[in-house]
């Protein structure tokens, strides 16, 4: 019995001695102890930490700084650090050789002015221990203040006011303080909405349904953290042996049906095209609910609509979608003006929340006005993913622009995903009849495309980025003429 005693009060001294010495802590480099000769360190085979990446200039994600910043980066390593593994990426151009490099730091001032937009840096270090633990570090920064913000939103819902469920409230609840979507849009079945053969596009106050619509999307609108929009979805018939399709209209005081006299497709364009300032958006195109007339363009028509859904539903599962990247290639090469959305198209109580599709806007302030003039301008992209950032100009002029009189084409082109998780593969630069005319492969959270182009008359070019986990987005064009 004296023995066991004694066994377990050894057990628990030891216990204590340990839990003294690291008191909790994970065990890093500070706690190995190393033995140097002629201040020359004495290799450790206890080291299986990497070099640690202390300090950095300009910081990550920092914005606003000058367009020729020095960059230094501090590290260090209780084992020494082999300065021979150092290495510098900017851009993905090796600059190593015209670094200044020491045992604790690397400093590199570029030689000429970076242009405008994210800068991609990446470390590569590694220490003097028998397993050569490496570091490899990567991140960005901006150069330049950034001219539109990236707001993340839907552009495409419904509740029971029409064929969904839920109220406007619930919608507009969810889409700002769980989803925490930066806009959200009511786009109700225009059909479905009462008192709506007495209705006008220019006036729908006899409608109640849309009335409270308009005090719901007041009501949440929050001081410039979120904007609530509302619409309405015109409805042709897809029981029919040739649909025509679904068009969303925003910025209208009221809405029209396919029941008004003489509503066909190519007088609704005309319609919508005499009331100046509204917004279209082909809906979900696709055999079931309609192609638009195989999107015959329309001169009326494309004055007024500037977008396309490029991916609708609800569905956890992306493959159970409708996605339709080709019929957003159709309509660029019937010469349509349009940019991508990517929306829920929400019929349930999971406005926001359903999954990961975003339409972004790039816009000067997160105001009605402000992301409606963006939506006219096409400064707009589409994703299957709720964080991914891109960035993409010709000659400084960001998506949805049209350059003329240009004797070269300067491409910038970069995509940054915050989930680690989230790599990117590749990023693609495609054009008319989906000519890819450049591409490159990835595997970073980080990725960035510069290159140079000699112009073309009448063509266009959008960008498409791919993830490893199949998630696809798309912006909008710029046109040259």
């Amino acid at each position: 019995m004296y023995s066991k005693i004694l066994t377990i009060i050894l057990a628990l001294s030891l216990l204590l001695c340990f839990s003294n010495i690291f008191k909790g802590k994970d065990l890093t480099n500070e706690d190995i102890k190393y033995t140097y000769n002629n201040d020359v360190p004495t290799i450790n085979e206890q080291d299986i930490l990497p070099p640690n990446v202390k300090n950095i200039s300009p910081g990550k994600c920092q914005q606003y700084i000058v367009s020729k910043p020095t960059i230094k980066i501090n590290y260090n390593d209780e084992s020494g650090i082999d300065t021979s593994s150092v290495k510098l990426y900017v851009n993905y151009n090796d600059v190593t050789k015209k670094c200044t490099i020491s045992n604790h730091t690397i400093i590199y001032t570029p030689d000429k002015k970076f242009k405008r937009g994210n800068q991609i840096v990446k470390l590569e270090v590694s220490d003097l221990s028998k397993n050569k633990n490496n570091t490899t570090f990567e991140w960005y920064f901006t150069v330049g203040t950034p001219v539109y913000t990236h707001y993340y939103g839907l552009l495409h819902s419904h509740t029971s006011a029409s064929d969904g469920h839920g109220t406007y409230d619930d919608a507009y609840y969810m889409a700002r303080d769980k989803a925490n979507l930066d806009f959200f849009a009511i786009t109700e079945h225009s059909n479905m909405l009462d008192n709506n053969l007495n209705c006008s596009i220019e006036d729908a106050s006899s409608s109640k349904k849309w009335n409270e619509l308009i005090k719901a999307k007041d009501k949440f609108n929050s001081n410039g953290n979120f904007t609530a929009l509302n619409g309405f979805e015109m409805t042709y018939p897809h029981n029919s042996k040739d649909p025509i399709g679904h068009i969303n209209i925003f910025n209208s005081n009221g809405f029209v049906t396919e029941k008004h006299p003489n509503m066909t497709l190519e007088n609704f364009y005309k319609l919508i095209y005499d009331q100046g300032d509204l917004i279209g958006q082909f809906n979900h195109p696709c055999d079931k609910f309609g192609k638009f007339d195989n999107l015959k363009y329309s001169p009326y028509g494309d004055e007024v609509i500037s977008l396309i859904e490029v991916g609708n539903g609800y569905n956890k599962n992306l493959s159970k979608n409708i996605i339709s990247h080709d019929m957003y290639q159709l309509a660029l090469d019937n010469g349509w003006h349009v940019a991508p959305t990517c929306n829920q198209d929400n019929h349930r109580i999971d406005f926001g929340v359903a999954n990961e599709f975003r339409t972004v806007i790039l816009s000067t302030d997160l105001t009605k006005d402000a992301l409606f003039d963006s939506l006219k301008k096409m400064r707009v992209y589409a994703t299957q993913d709720k964080n991914i950032k891109i960035d993409y100009t010709i000659n400084n002029l960001p998506l949805g622009s049209t350059i003329s009189k240009t004797s070269k084409l300067n491409f910038s082109i970069s995509a940054i995903d915050k989930d680690f998780d989230d790599k990117i593969e590749e990023i693609q630069v495609v054009s008319n009849n989906g000519e890819i005319i450049n591409s490159k492969k990835f595997n970073s959270n980080l990725a960035k495309l510069d290159f140079n182009l000699k112009p073309t008359k009448n063509k266009f070019y959008y960008v498409k980025v791919i993830q490893n986990n199949e998630k696809v987005s798309v912006t909008a064009p710029i046109w040259v003429k």
